[in-house]
């Protein structure tokens, strides 16, 4: 059981575990809505910021590998000039998997 508060008279209601949407309150009558918190974690915008941080990160790592092995130990100086030189071409591809996501997201919507 979770207890939470009327968003009106805030009381305290107590819902099943895993229940979530529109009820109504049994001290008011006012209608509310709960979500559950998993399903504000898989809204399609989170999860896209969340692919493009990912991807992101990655291609910074392999920037600076790759600078490591032709640099060396001046890597560390190096990574931010080629980060900022290649940005044209490095931004476009940390957002593909991003956008890859929502375009297969968007087609699972209209199907169902």
């Amino acid at each position: 059981m979770v207890e939470i508060q009327c968003p009106h008279c805030e009381d305290e209601i107590e819902l099943e575990d895993g229940v979530f949407g529109l009820f109504d309150c049994p001290y008011c009558n006012q209608e509310f809505e709960w979500e559950d918190d998993e399903s504000l974690l898989s809204n399609p915008i989170t999860i896209f910021v969340k692919i493009f941080l990912l991807s992101t990160s990655f291609i910074i790592l392999v920037v600076f590998v790759i600078l490591l092995f032709l640099f060396g130990g001046d890597a560390i100086v190096f990574t931010p000039y080629f980060l900022l030189i290649l940005s044209p071409v490095l931004i476009p591809l940390a957002l593909l998997p991003s956008c890859i996501y929502l375009f297969r997201y968007r087609i699972q919507k209209n199907i169902k």
